[in-house]
């Protein structure tokens, strides 16, 4: 039976939705492991594909990596030299750097800046947390994975903490050093992350359109 919940509680989740921004700039203070916690348990009550996973009780897996530990300081290396690579094989294959306007040019450069200098959120942000999903048939695990992160997003809101995508991590999955460091299987799972930590600065409000703007009844 599905539970109702009152105008108060639909309202309290409204709230939430309205609040969840990318809040990338974090302090000093690490929030305590219970928190983290919370997150993960957000997580785990994701949907995901039933037929893809096929049984398998640990088709969802989380990572936590704290900030200044020697896991973390090499997740962020192998990242810096997974961009470093893609920085070459883009050279190589264009023959220089995309130019400005062109589509792919604010991607390059977001790779070139990885590349230079790594990730900066994982020197900013108490924590690093890869989720890693089971990539079954029909291959859907990605779509799991968006599930999960928003459920930890909006967890994170509702606690008062600061979260940030840190979507590199889908291409660590295709890394068999990273894979390695987490102690997965290699080319089972794909990935996702997240940092987390307290916010050091106010998010600014975005503004949505009403959703009759955006929606055509037929």
């Amino acid at each position: 039976m599905i539970p109702k919940f009152d105008e108060r509680a639909n309202k309290i989740l409204d709230e939430i939705i309205e609040a969840r921004r990318s809040i990338r700039a974090f302090t000093r203070d690490v929030p305590p492991r219970e928190m983290i916690v919370e997150l993960i348990r957000a997580g785990l009550w994701a949907p995901y594909g039933a037929l893809a996973v096929a049984g398998r009780s640990d088709f969802r897996r989380f990572f936590v990596l704290r900030r200044g530990t020697p896991a973390i300081e090499e997740a962020a290396r192998l990242i810096r030299l997974r961009a470093q690579k893609a920085v070459s094989k883009t050279l190589r294959e264009l023959g220089r750097e995309p130019a400005k306007g062109n589509p792919g040019a604010a991607y390059f450069d977001r790779i070139k800046a990885l590349a230079e200098n790594g990730p900066p959120t994982l020197k900013a942000a108490p924590y690093y947390i890869v989720v890693a999903e089971y990539q079954g048939v029909p291959p859907c695990g990605l779509e799991s994975l968006a599930h999960c992160l928003e459920n930890m997003w909006l967890k994170a809101t509702a606690l008062g903490l600061a979260f940030q995508l840190v979507s590199v991590t889908e291409s660590m999955a295709d890394d068999e050093e990273f894979a390695k460091l987490l102690g997965l299987p290699f080319g089972e799972y794909v990935l996702d992350g997240c940092a987390v930590g307290y916010p050091a600065a106010e998010p600014a409000k975005a503004a949505r359109p009403a959703p009759a703007e955006r929606t055509v009844w037929l």
